[in-house]
Formats: C-alpha cells, structure tokens, sequence
C-alpha cells in the first residue's frame, strides 16, 4: 500500500458511515433467479465468477464514470483529469494476486472498491468528493449488466462448459 492509500485508510478509519464498495450477494440473486439451482450449483457459479479472469467490470467502471461525470456536472470545483492520462501499462493487481491463496473459505460476494477506482481513474478529484460519489454511485447503480454476466456463467455452466475447470478445481481441493 502507498503512502497516499495509507493516508486515506487512517483518514477514514474512524468513520463508522464511511464504505466504498458496491456488493452482490450473487448466493440471493441465483436463489431468486435461479430457484431450481442447489446450493451446491450455485457456490459452483459464484465461484466461477469469483475466478474468472475475463470477468467484466468494464460496464460497473462505465456506471462509475458516468455518476462521476454527473457529479462532476453539479459541482464546479470537479476538474476531472483528460482519461488519455492513464497509464494503461501499468497494473498494481499483480501485487494482490497471491493475498487469499490461502483462504479456504468461500465468499458469495463479488466486491468493486469504488473509492479505490475513483482515486485511480480521478486524481484531481478532491478527496471531501469521494463519499458523497460513493453514496451517489451505490444509490444510482444499475447492477442488471452484473446479472447478466451472472446469468451468463449459469448458462455455461449448465450447457456443461466448465466442466474441465470444475474437475480441476475439486481435484487440488481433495489434494489439499
């Protein structure tokens, strides 16, 4: 972590109100969606969408942006960086890979920091924006491209497309 990222931890720490990410209990949405999937099918799918690298969060970070840019648009003191100034080579997740590899525990969860995607997309942004940005973007987002990726991966899964990643899966857990 930097010292601009531990900066703004211990800035927010105390701040009980303070939570910056947008969650899918992706467990409920199946049960609702999906009521004939077990419970076994659907910890398969959310774990499918857990590890899947080619996950897209482009249409959660394009959901960001336009709250930003409509934030933006209230708000005269927002000077929004030029997007052309982000340093498309460089990727800090890299460092994060090997952090849960131990975790044998599963989450239901698929989680998007969105005070970290804002500092990372808007530097210029002022850091007193960044909750009331949170609250607009987590009040205001539409989560039905996330369902249909979700749906997506069900689909898969039942027309038998995973079935070699499953195999592989359940095999390092039994050799655990």
């Amino acid at each position: 972590m930097g010292a601009a990222s531990e900066r703004r931890a211990l800035l927010l720490e105390a701040d009980d109100d303070y939570n910056p990410f947008l969650t899918i209990d992706i467990n409920e949405y199946l049960i609702e969606e999906f009521p004939t999937l077990t419970a076994k099918h659907r910890q398969s799918v959310w774990h499918l969408c857990q590890n899947d690298e080619e996950f897209d969060y482009d249409s959660i970070h394009d959901q960001i942006d336009d709250k930003v840019y409509e934030y933006a648009e209230t708000n005269p003191d927002v000077v929004l960086f030029d997007p052309s100034d982000i340093d498309d080579d460089y990727d800090d997740d890299d460092e994060d890979e090997d952090e849960d590899e131990d975790d044998d525990t599963v989450e239901a969860l698929v989680c998007v920091d969105i005070e970290e995607y804002l500092q990372d997309n808007y530097e210029d942004m002022e850091e007193n924006e960044i909750p009331y940005l949170i609250e607009l973007i987590t009040y205001k987002f539409d989560y039905s491209s996330v369902y249909e990726q979700i749906d997506q991966i069900v689909s898969n899964y039942n027309d038998g497309q995973y079935d070699d990643e499953l195999e592989e899966i359940s095999e390092e857990e039994t050799t655990k």
